[in-house]
């Protein structure tokens, strides 16, 4: 394709008048002077193309850069059809032409074809009007190769990022179903173990007996606590964990969980304490999450703190916000295990009591409280004990 850097063309000097001009010549030949300069030292192709009824447009004049981006001279163009240099097929050209002459101006794209057969992509602007006599259409193409190669490669690209994403969303799939499938494998035996621990600790009457019997009852849920929180955590990773909120009343929930976790607590005579306000709005939670995620702190916070040792639920109001917070008096944590505390599979261990979790409570209490419209954070000094607070929004905003 012959090259289209821009050039300018010098018309050549006017003629010498054979008689004096009027001032309205003067005035139309400067005009069409003019005119003539900017046609032909336009940045895109201009075509003037002349309209008859029930024949196809005929060709009047070209600009120079139609005829460098078509590989033709300037003085060969006049008389060319509409179909000598567009490769739109014939009922294309003709409905584009049906459409400009009831609008009398458009906008398309299109492509032009040179001399060599080499294909331009073109954005053509369109205006039909009479001139003298005539009915012409004046079309601007501006070349965008360019862009439709930008699109195409952004096409390729999407057609590729599509493709990764299905084959990632297939993997997701499997993993579902696998860990499902290994969370009942493990469960079905759990349920029957569960059931008859509850029934020994109902009819035993020896104290060793039943001080064995709850051990199994506590070991086996405990052990389905976990089960639960790798399923969570599992779906968490793979962004399917959902959450289903509704207005829930925080205080029977609290003194609720205090009631159920209070003997696990007596055990290493620790006391369990609430603040929490007199009067507290309904929050927005989902009441079974928010039930797993302060079971994790208070599980977390009984683990670490030495017995005789003191552990608080606080509950208050903050503007728009509820927030809730964990308190002990344990080990509290270095600035170096402050630094991956959220982080999956980290655990803090303590000399006196290893931790024998999972290092994903903390990671799942996380994923559940963004869910539900919260933050979590933390304050912790080494020997000094851990707090951990979060919050969760109002079911209604105030003011």
């Amino acid at each position: 394709m012959v090259d289209i850097n821009k050039q300018r063309v010098d018309l050549p000097p006017e003629p010498a008048a054979c008689a004096p001009e009027t001032d309205e010549q003067r005035a139309l030949r400067q005009s069409e002077r003019k005119f003539r300069m900017l046609f032909h030292n336009a940045g895109d192709a201009i075509f003037l193309w002349e309209l008859r009824p029930g024949e196809p447009p005929v060709l009047i004049e070209a600009n120079e850069v139609a005829a460098r981006r078509l590989g033709y001279r300037l003085g060969d163009m006049p008389g060319m059809k509409l179909s000598d240099i567009t490769t739109a097929p014939p009922e294309e050209a003709a409905a584009t032409l049906a459409r400009l002459a009831r609008d009398k101006h458009g906008t398309f794209e299109s492509t032009l074809r040179t001399c060599e057969n080499a294909v331009v992509p073109v954005e053509i602007s369109s205006h039909i009007f009479n001139l003298g006599d005539q009915t012409v259409l004046l079309s601007v193409a501006r070349d965008i190769s360019r862009r439709k190669a930008e699109e195409l490669k952004l096409n390729e690209m999407y057609q590729r990022e599509k493709g990764l994403r299905e084959a990632l969303e297939a993997e997701i799939g499997k993993r579902v179903d696998f860990t499902r499938a290994l969370v009942h494998e493990l469960k079905t035996p759990l349920t029957p173990l569960i059931a008859s621990g509850e029934a020994l600790l109902e009819i035993l009457q020896d104290e060793d007996e039943l001080r064995l019997a709850g051990n199994i009852f506590r070991g086996a849920m405990n052990l389905e606590r976990r089960i639960n929180d790798l399923l969570d955590f599992a779906r968490g990773e793979m962004g399917v964990l959902k959450v289903r909120c509704q207005p829930v009343d925080i205080t029977p929930l609290l003194l609720d969980l205090a009631a159920e976790v209070s003997p696990q607590f007596d055990r290493k005579n620790q006391s369990l304490e609430l603040e929490i306000d007199d009067t507290i709005p309904l929050v927005l939670a989902d009441e079974d999450r928010l039930r797993q995620i302060l079971l994790n702190l208070l599980n977390n916070a009984g683990k670490f703190t030495p017995r005789g040792g003191e552990i608080t639920i606080g509950a208050h109001v903050d503007g728009k916000m509820l927030q809730l917070s964990v308190t002990d008096t344990g080990r509290g944590m270095s600035p170096e295990e402050q630094a991956h505390i959220f982080k999956p599979y980290y655990r803090v261990e303590d000399d006196a009591e290893p931790n024998d979790g999972m290092g994903i409570g903390l990671t799942l209490c996380k994923m559940l409280i963004n869910l539900q419209g919260g933050e979590i954070w933390f304050q912790s000094e080494k020997g000094r004990g851990s707090t951990f607070f979060f919050t969760l929004p109002l079911a209604v905003n105030r003011e």
